[in-house]
């Protein structure tokens, strides 16, 4: 897969950071997904201004979710992998990657937000 959805519901375990808004309004915001309920390891990707791209933001419907299923990696279900394995060949800097967040419905759709992943594959020799 080349492009991988992750679904983001809130709560203890999943923490949305919103950072101060910008003249235009626009808030950069970082998505981190604790990995095994564990705080020291984590998955983290965010959404920021550039202004060299433009920042792809999206309503969805619950069809779009159901076309796509096989390309949404809940991070729960990752949790039977080693988190090396996971951070280094599922996480790999080359794949898109958009965050559902389900805490954000406008209208019964849900807002999709392509993300920067900020995850880094630590190799040991």
């Amino acid at each position: 897969m080349d492009t991988i959805y992750i679904p983001f519901r809130g709560g203890d375990f999943e923490i949305k950071i919103d950072f101060p808004e910008e003249k235009d309004g626009f808030k950069n915001r970082r998505y981190i997904f604790n990995y095994m309920k564990n705080k020291e390891n984590s998955f983290s990707f965010e959404i920021e201004k550039n202004p060299e791209k433009t920042i792809e933001i999206k309503k969805v419907t619950s069809s779009f979710l159901r076309k796509n299923k096989r390309k949404i990696v809940e991070i729960d279900a990752l949790q039977k992998f080693d988190y090396q394995d996971v951070q280094c060949e599922l996480f790999n800097q080359l794949k898109t990657f958009y965050i559902i967040d389900y805490s954000e419905k406008k209208d019964r759709a849900v807002l999709l937000y392509k993300a920067i992943n900020l995850n880094l594959c630590y190799s040991i020799e």
